[in-house]
């Protein structure tokens, strides 16, 4: 599958979750770019219903929107892969329906006091409300530092 992912992402301060929330246990490594994409990483999400491997490219278009190329993969053709990885991630990231979006939080085991909610937008003008739960210490959406693949290389997983 190939298309847009336009993606507002704040740094939040760690607590508050709502109870029962849905959550995936995310193991993401990040392999050398191919040309025409700034990332391309593997990923194996696990939930109650089952693992699931994943394979995307991306490349930022400008603000926070990327082109993205996802396609599903095989467990055999991730360990694969995984032997290539330059860096790579874990994380538990929670699925929170509202106001007819997504808010998905990760939250990372190398920090206590934060972590990262995202919410995908139409455009980059779309309009979006957080829950007062909530508390933004910023807007994080266009700083290259907190986006996945840079998270890995500062925290690595390998």
């Amino acid at each position: 599958m190939t298309g847009t992912e336009c993606e507002k992402k704040f740094l939040i301060e760690s607590g508050g979750l709502p109870r029962g929330a849905e959550y995936a246990d995310i193991t993401q490594y990040y392999l050398p770019p191919e040309e025409g994409f700034d990332t391309i990483r593997i990923r194996k999400s696990l939930t109650e219903k089952g693992a699931k491997y994943t394979l995307t490219a991306k490349r930022l278009i400008s603000g926070f929107t990327r082109k993205e190329r996802e396609e599903e993969i095989s467990a055999a053709e991730f360990e694969k892969l995984k032997g290539k990885a330059v860096s790579g991630i874990s994380k538990r990231r929670y699925f929170i329906p509202y106001e007819g979006r997504l808010l998905e939080i990760d939250v990372y085991p190398f920090w206590t006091d934060r972590c990262i909610l995202e919410i995908e937008l139409e455009n980059e003008e779309g309009k979006y409300s957080l829950p007062g739960w909530v508390k933004v210490i910023r807007d994080v959406s266009e700083e290259e530092e907190y986006t996945n693949a840079s998270l890995a290389a500062r925290y690595p997983l390998l």
